[in-house]
């Protein structure tokens, strides 16, 4: 048997003739073409009469055998012919073209799937491996198996449709003709919140409301629900928290209108005004806002033309105030914060009453006379609150009317309600005794500190800023009269009740600063938003910028809610004087956006800021204060032109890193280059905090740069730290747009160590002790080591290399024996002991060695003699007697020590500790609260 491969020539040679074929040869033998055989040299050649075409059959297979000139025939033979492919065909789609339609805003795993086939009979050439997409361009990609998915999510908006023309190869490459496929993008409806302007304005002063939203529209896509009917819920709120006070108060024009709508007297005291000889020395804002600030060391005492003394517990009162205290983290819980304070004017410590922050409690203090009864009945003198409110460094308002035994705060216009927390209530009521007779004595009121009148000066300052402090006298403040102090005098006006359907209902807040809208017709709540209005009554509003936020929701009765996307917009209230936003080349660049059209490269703004990188300031310069931004400058660029129109920005930001220790470092405004009342004619907003300076308004690049440059840095340690990053940023546009970050680093340079000698060091270890820190009230300690200090010497040795740093700790008390031995001996009688056992016993330790050494000489008298002799202690030579002496020892008291040598009322020792131990008895829960030192 042969197997024979015919190609192209489709010619066959054998050696032996045919007896017997297969079909398609013997129809050529028998069909009139002839044997098929030619004999050429006795060879057999065996021919086909028509072409070969191996996609129609690709094998033959027939027996062939030799007849012999005798007739006889030879053994057959098997014959298979196998037909060569060769790549004629190039492959074929299916279809003609391709059409389909997909969803926008989605990614599909295949969004159709081409084929396309070939004719050629062998793998080689008959199978596809592989399709191409040939459209450039174009967010889809094809896969081997002819499956088209997109890369990107589509967009009806850009493109309708994409024609994507695709090729399909065979194994060998071979490219087919391309197909077209026609991609179309289905719009999709988005529910959503259409028609609210991106800026509303509002004029300051002008008393009349604005409406927020009078073209909004909701986009529901035809949402509904199944025999049910859809409930559509909106929400407007309205938020005012970066205004100083949380929102514009006017609490003065609020009471002065209810007293005359109750024809009664107001009877208010304030404590805390402006432009008073009693608080022209304190610092605060030159606004139109009464801000003051404490900084721990700062208070007044209220003259008594102003207030005379009270006699607090005998009547009724109440305390109105508004502060934001300044918390730092710190381990000292006993440090107390007073807001206002009455206590002796001379003498003595007392404290009669006080309102005053401690461990992030507030405090009410409020002690008995001594003919208010009997001096041996306890009765409630301290409230304690532990509210979180007092250290979450934010404005409060806070009010406490007391009417013994019956107190009642009231924080932003909430009373508090008395409860148990860790088997604690809250508040805690400390009792005691009342207080002792002391003719002659009188008291002094003082807000922000309290007045020592043994010392004659304020202690236990505030550190924070407060607002307001009033007093109402024999009387107690009426919810109506509180919420005066709490209610804002800007506010969201809710829809008139006439707009109102059946089964519809609007909600809002306490503080109107937010309104919420139910319903089931489209219609009828979109004309409820459109209602919706703004007003602000106060006097000279604070100027700036208020966020507006409209949320809304789509639901069906049991079952998931549908939140459409969050619209923001803003409240702009500006000055009457003051134009609004130019109608140029600004007010373009707002409607682009408002109409969502793509700006172009040359059409966004970009906001340079340039400046030094680097700023090196020395020791004596930075305590005193460096303008940390006085390089920088401000521009903003269209394409590669400054205009004019668009030179305003929105807000700037400075990021301080790491944040500030507000203990001795600041950042201010100084303002020396212009008036101090410039600064608040600008329409900026600025926020000083221990991370850094927020500034918010729609203003002039210059108004912003003015302020910047005026920033001024105060560091008091500058050893702390070696240098600091200031990060400044701004934005355009509603913070459409926002600048690249500019750094800028500040570099401490650290003054050289100035040497001192090897003997003077030695003097001042021995003279002065490790640590003695000193205040402004105790002076400077001068020694004659400290004189030796000064003086040059040629020979500088490396261990006496000395740097001082200025520390600030606790006041300690430094006490001379010479000077204060009686009031030692009767207030410190303890420590004094101990100091002097621990001297004996070095002395006779000291004596007894000595006495070795001498072989017994010296006498126990004439050493006893010596202790008396007030001279300095010399160091002990090997031979030499020691000698004792007083004359010069000082006694250090650990600054950390919770005791205070001063004295001082007792309720600011004694009964403020947070874990008091409690006397079991009949005087549990009672505190000596006073110490009265008169008769030591």
């Amino acid at each position: 048997m042969r197997r024979i491969e015919l190609d192209a020539s489709n010619e066959m040679k054998c050696s032996t003739r045919t007896n017997q074929m297969s079909r398609e040869f013997g129809k050529w033998l028998r069909g009139g073409w002839g044997t098929g055989i030619e004999l050429v040299n006795e060879l057999g050649i065996l021919k086909a009469k028509k072409s070969l075409n191996c996609e129609k059959r690709k094998n033959y297979k027939f027996d062939i055998s030799a007849v012999f000139c005798d007739g006889s025939h030879s053994k057959s033979a098997s014959v298979h012919i196998s037909v060569i492919d060769i790549n004629e065909y190039s492959p074929t789609f299916l279809q003609p073209s391709y059409v389909t339609e997909v969803d926008e805003g989605r990614l599909y795993q295949e969004i159709i799937r081409v084929e396309a086939t070939d004719k050629d009979c062998t793998p080689l050439f008959g199978d596809v491996c592989k399709y191409e997409i040939l459209t450039s361009d174009q967010p889809f990609t094809i896969d081997n198996e002819g499956s088209i998915r997109n890369t990107e999510p589509l967009s009806h908006k850009a493109s309708h449709n994409h024609i994507l023309s695709v090729v399909a190869y065979d194994c060998a490459m071979k490219q087919s003709a391309p197909v077209m496929v026609n991609i179309r993008v289905r719009r999709v409806c988005e529910a959503h919140v259409m028609g609210v302007a991106e800026r509303i304005d509002y004029i300051a002063n002008s008393m009349e409301s604005v409406s927020l939203f009078p073209k909004i529209h909701l986009e529901l896509c035809d949402m509904q629900c199944k025999g049910e009917d859809m409930v559509i819920q909106s929400s407007v709120s309205l938020k005012t928290k970066h205004i100083s006070f949380g929102c514009d108060r006017d609490a003065s024009q609020c009471l002065k209108k209810l007293n005359e709508e109750e024809q009664v007297e107001s009877g208010m005291v304030d404590l805390l005004q402006k432009n008073t000889e009693w608080t022209k020395d304190l610092t605060y804002d030159e606004g139109t806002e009464s801000i003051f600030h404490f900084d721990g060391s700062s208070g007044a005492i209220i003259p008594k033309n102003v207030l005379k003394s009270q006699d607090f517990a005998a009547h009724q009162f109440s305390i109105m105030t508004m502060f934001r205290h300044h918390s730092i983290a710190t381990n000292d819980k006993h440090t107390k914060e007073h807001i206002i304070c009455s206590a002796d004017d001379h003498k003595m410590n007392r404290h009669h009453m006080a309102l005053f922050v401690r461990n992030c409690r507030l405090i009410l203090l409020l002690r008995k006379n001594f003919n208010d009864g009997d001096l041996n009945i306890f009765s409630p003198a301290e409230w304690r609150w532990k509210v979180p409110q007092v250290c979450d460094n934010e404005w409060h308002h806070y009010t406490i009317n007391v009417d013994l035994p019956k107190i009642d705060l009231y924080i932003d216009g909430i009373k508090f309600e008395s409860n148990v927390e860790d088997r604690h209530s809250n508040p805690e009521v400390i009792d005691d005794w009342p207080l002792h007779a002391a003719h002659g004595i009188n008291t002094t009121l003082a807000i922000g500190a309290c007045y020592q009148g043994s010392e004659n000066r304020l202690k236990h300052g505030f550190s924070g800023d407060i607002s307001e402090i009033k007093l109402s006298l024999r009387k107690i403040l009426t919810p109506k009269q509180i919420r005066c102090g709490t209610d804002c005098a800007e506010k969201l006006l809710p829809p008139p009740d006439h707009f109102l359907e059946p089964e519809q209902q609007i909600q809002s807040n306490t503080q109107m600063n937010k309104i919420i809208i139910e319903g089931s017709n489209k219609s009828n709540i979109e004309q409820l938003l459109q209602q919706i209005q703004y007003i602000n009554t106060k006097d000279n509003p604070t100027i700036g910028r208020r966020n507006i936020q409209v949320m809304t929701t789509v639901s069906c009765p049991n079952k998931k809610a549908i939140r459409l996307p969050t619209i923001d917009t803003y409240i702009m209230v500006t000055s009457s004087n003051i134009s609004s936003p130019p109608a140029t080349a600004s007010s373009t660049l707002y409607n682009k956006i408002l109409v969502d059209k793509p700006l172009t490269v040359d059409q966004k703004p970009q906001i340079a800021i340039t400046g030094n990188s680097n700023h090196l300031v020395s020791y004596p310069d930075i305590k005193d204060g460096v303008k940390i931004l006085a390089q920088i400058n401000i521009s903003i660029y269209t394409g590669k032109e400054i205009r004019p129109a668009l030179q305003k920005l929105d807000s700037c930001n400075v990021i301080v890193f790491p944040s500030l220790n507000p203990d001795h470092e600041e950042i201010t405004i100084d303002d020396k280059d212009g008036t101090d009342e410039s600064l608040f004619k600008f329409d900026i907003k600025t926020k000083i905090s221990k991370d850094g300076v927020e500034m918010i308004g729609y203003d002039t690049i210059e108004n912003y740069q003015h302020i910047l440059k005026s920033l001024v840095y105060i560091n008091k340690k500058p050893a702390y730290y070696l240098n600091r990053v200031f990060k400044l940023t701004c934005s355009q546009v509603d913070d459409h747009f926002r600048s690249a970050e500019y750094t800028l680093t500040l570099t401490v340079l650290h003054p050289k160590q100035q040497p001192t000698s090897a003997a003077t060091s030695s003097n001042v270890v021995m003279a002065v002790p490790s640590v003695i820190p000193t205040s402004a009230s105790d002076g400077q300690i001068h020694s004659s080591a400290a004189v030796a200090a000064d003086s040059h010497e040629t020979n500088q040795y490396a261990h006496a290399m000395l740097h001082s740093h200025d520390i600030q700790e606790s006041q300690s008390k430094v006490h001379n024996l010479a000077h204060d031995k009686a009031q030692l001996a009767s207030s410190h009688s303890t420590m004094l002991i101990v100091v002097i056992c621990a001297s004996f016993v070095l002395l006779i330790c000291g004596v007894g060695i000595a006495r070795l050494r001498n072989n017994g000489s010296g006498s126990g008298a004439s050493q006893s003699q010596n202790v008396d002799k007030h001279q300095p202690c010399p160091k002990v030579a090997p031979e030499q007697q020691l000698d004792w002496d007083d004359s010069a020892l000082t006694i250090t008291i650990n600054p950390m020590q919770n005791d205070n040598l001063s004295d001082e009322s007792s309720e600011s020792e004694n009964s403020d500790s947070e874990d008091e131990e409690v006397i079991n008895g009949r005087y549990k829960n009672v505190s000596q609260l006073e110490w009265d030192n008169s008769t030591i």
